[in-house]
């Protein structure tokens, strides 16, 4: 599974994105919030500065008790009167030569800006806007200056408080989320092996929620399945050991009995029923997806000539042109696959002959006859009858099924071509 693909990953990335959303908005709302604070500070100081009560008709100055009455605090550190004072200086000289009055200052110790007002009796005063402070710097007769912290910057606790308290609610609800789909991986690897056929598998989660009440059914799921198989595997077991009880039973009879025409046709009943009960168990087997293959090396033409044995004398019909390759196959299982195609070729065939070649990464089988009435995935199903009468398809429909199903099994394609009155198979490794 791609990381790009994974639920988790497409939740962490929504609860990323919210999270970042809200910590922008928080941001923005804060420095916005915390404008608003300095321009109400900085017009507090200019309307007390200006107001008539603030002022000292005797001296010319200001009443510096009204500004501490107002709670303005004045500055004692020196550094920090020194910092203010540059800033004040050179917005003043901006200001008497005709500028603006209005600029930001950079200097060793922070920035700065501000507004000089001067009255016409020549007294000025400065509103300074530094390190997130509000300052208002007086000018008293005899060039004395007197500074005031008009207000700090005060930090909005609530709004902090407000979006920090919903980054931790969604922080909560994406562990929260993550946690229970957690499960969901444990679910996959119990379905993986499940599938491998390990029915001995049990999982349970408590909860109400629907990745628990997924869980808890598939796992009854599992147990319903397990009950059958151990049933159906009962069942086979009795009734195979009842089927080939009578068989070994007639064997065993017929060693009793001289040589005849009449031994020899019993032996070929007791042949004939045995290997459609094996042929029953194969196609349950593949029927459950059960029938395991045994892999090795072989070459491909023992594998022809077992099938040719286990046709027997019939096989002389048989026109055979192998040339010899090495192929990877279960040998039992391939063998009895090809059988099943020459044993339906000459079974169906109207000259009672057939042909098998094996060139480069093909085998052709082929014979001269009518051609199937269905396509070939209608006889890759249990037990397909392809005609209306059972008997014209008793061969065709359990051969066919399993010698499909088994080159399926080695990954071989297989292809039905009808061409000049012939029915042609043709596999591929």
């Amino acid at each position: 599974m791609k990381w790009r693909h994974s639920l988790q990953t497409k939740i962490t990335f929504i609860f990323l994105t919210a999270i970042i959303a809200v910590f922008l908005i928080g941001i923005g709302t804060y420095i916005k919030s915390s404008r608003e604070s300095a321009f109400e500070s900085y017009h507090l100081a200019v309307s007390l500065a200006v107001s008539e009560d603030s002022r000292d008709e005797t001296s010319g100055g200001f009443h510096v008790e009204k500004f501490v009455d107002e709670g303005f605090s004045p500055v004692e550190d020196e550094r920090q009167r020194a910092d203010i004072l540059k800033i004040y200086d050179r917005l003043l000289a901006k200001k008497k030569s005709g500028g603006e009055g209005q600029k930001y200052y950079k200097n060793s110790a922070e920035n700065g800006m501000g507004k000089i007002f001067i009255g016409e009796d020549g007294v000025d005063f400065g509103v300074i806007y530094a390190d997130n402070v509000v300052y208002l710097v007086l000018s008293q007769t005899g060039n004395e200056r007197i500074i005031f912290q008009v207000q700090k910057m005060k930090k909005n606790y609530t709004l902090m408080l407000v979006f920090g308290t919903i980054i931790f609610l969604l922080c909560l609800l994406y562990i929260a989320i993550i946690r229970s789909i957690r499960p969901l991986r444990m679910l996959r690897e119990k379905i993986k092996d499940f599938a491998k056929g390990n029915d001995e598998i049990e999982i349970k989660m408590h909860g109400g929620d629907e990745i628990a009440k997924v869980i808890n059914e598939f796992n009854a799921a599992v147990k319903k399945i397990r009950a059958f198989r151990q049933a159906r595997q009962l069942f086979l077991r009795n009734i195979m050991h009842e089927f080939k009880t009578p068989i070994m039973q007639g064997k065993l009879s017929l060693e009793m009995l001289e040589p005849s025409a009449y031994k020899n046709s019993l032996e070929k009943v007791f042949v004939r029923q045995e290997n459609l009960l094996n042929r029953f168990i194969s196609i349950e087997k593949l029927g459950a997806g059960e029938l395991n293959l045994d892999i090795h090396t072989y070459n491909l033409r023992d594998i022809i000539d077992c099938s040719l044995d286990i046709i027997g004398e019939r096989s002389a019909n048989i026109n055979v042109k192998i040339e010899d390759k090495k192929v990877k196959a279960d040998f039992d299982m391939l063998a009895t696959a090809i059988k099943n195609l020459l044993d339906n070729a000459l079974l169906y065939s109207a000259d009672k002959k057939a042909s098998i070649k094996a060139n480069g990464d093909a085998i052709t089988i082929s014979n001269i006859g009518k051609p199937l009435e269905f396509s070939l995935e209608e006889y890759k199903k249990p037990f397909f009858m392809q005609g209306a009468k059972q008997k014209e398809s008793r061969g065709l429909g359990f051969g066919l099924f399993i010698s499909l199903n088994i080159f399926d099994l080695h990954g071989m394609t297989t292809q039905y071509i009808y061409d000049n009155g012939k029915s042609i198979f043709v596999l591929r490794f």
